[in-house]
């Protein structure tokens, strides 16, 4: 069996899979070294996973959460959560917590993955099995880069397929623009990145460059791309790393009377990046696949740690193209949650 794998199939788009985001069960305030929910946990006959999130009030992880919840679930087991609230200081006294706590395993979405060394060696130490969603950046990572986690589960972002739809829109010619996030957050620094290199490979496009979003909402989009397109009055697209950013984006160009001529994406497949494919707002965005990445997690825990079977230490999902070609075929991500409880979503393989 390969050990690491880039998963593309269960793309989620069509009830044939019997297998954006909607009102999802979010993280609840807590004690004990962080916002916890979940009831009990550790220590008794039913099976407990803890999970320390980023941040708990980002609805894409939420949408992680309750996937992975909703598969353990299915074989009688239970979820604690806490919210590391973007405090890497309070994300080591959630995992310090889930140790004396007694869990079965524990998943982590690192806000800094080598300084959570030590709270993580810790658990190791006491024999909890470690799982770890979007640790490091990249694929090209070993199971030594990963360390100690058992198993790791990363957004694969398709830059190179957002540039290629780009370019194929735009017929290969002209200026494009970027709106990435201010905030030091490595895995989007990563995709933009990856975004811009693709941009400035192609002999056609003028890349004129990637502007910081400080508010991570349509807001703070719009006079972002207000500038951009002053600037640059023969713009032909604008990729935004977030459909919300798309969103303003929008407004921007709609304001300035060229909506027609500039081609713009979002990504994660919020339910306003799908509004606004569905009554062309945007021109695309990528399905997350966020409930996807949360049932692999419970899946590879189950096998694993209950069932005993040998797992990958890597595995990607990889992000889907949603276009009014193919939009009325998304599956919302509470349905897919929902299928997920129920045992009849078609999920991703581990082997």
């Amino acid at each position: 069996m390969k050990l690491t794998q880039k998963l593309t199939k269960g793309l989620a788009l069509g009830a044939a899979a019997a297998l954006s985001v909607g009102m999802l069960v979010g993280c609840s305030s807590g004690t004990s070294g962080g916002s916890e929910s979940g009831g009990e946990g550790g220590g008794g006959d039913t099976f407990t996973v803890g999970i320390s999130v980023a941040a708990g009030q980002n609805s894409t992880l939420q949408a992680i959460v309750e996937g992975l919840r909703a598969e353990l679930e299915t074989v009688g087991g239970e979820l604690i959560t806490a919210d590391a609230q973007l405090d890497i200081d309070k994300q080591i006294a959630d995992i310090d917590t889930f140790v004396n706590r007694g869990v079965d395993a524990i998943v982590v979405q690192p806000l800094d993955f080598p300084t959570l060394s030590s709270a993580l060696q810790r658990a190791d130490a006491a024999g909890i099995p470690l799982f770890g969603n979007d640790a490091l950046v990249g694929s090209d990572v070993t199971a030594e880069d990963l360390a100690p986690l058992r198993s790791h589960v990363r957004t694969a972002r398709p830059a190179d397929e957002i540039a290629a739809f780009i370019d194929e829109r735009i017929g290969g010619q002209g200026k494009v623009g970027a709106i990435g996030i201010a905030a030091p957050v490595a895995q989007l620094q990563f995709f933009v990145g990856e975004f811009e290199k693709e941009m400035e490979s192609r002999p056609g496009i003028d890349f004129v460059g990637t502007v910081g979003n400080q508010s991570d909402d349509a807001a703070g989009a719009r006079p972002l791309a207000d500038a951009m397109l002053t600037q640059n009055p023969d713009l032909r697209a604008i990729f935004a790393y977030n459909d919300p950013s798309a969103i303003g984006a929008a407004a921007a160009a709609t304001a300035a009377g060229k909506r027609d001529q500039v081609v713009i994406t979002g990504f994660n497949a919020s339910q306003d990046g799908i509004d606004g494919v569905r009554d062309g707002t945007i021109d695309a965005t990528w399905d997350y696949r966020a409930p996807d990445e949360g049932q692999l997690l419970g899946h590879l825990i189950i096998e694993s740690v209950l069932n005993g079977k040998e797992i990958g230490y890597h595995y990607e999902v990889v992000s889907a193209k949603l276009t009014q070609d193919n939009i009325d075929q998304f599956v919302p991500w509470e349905e897919r949650i929902e299928q997920i409880r129920q045992g009849t979503f078609v999920g991703v393989p581990i082997d």
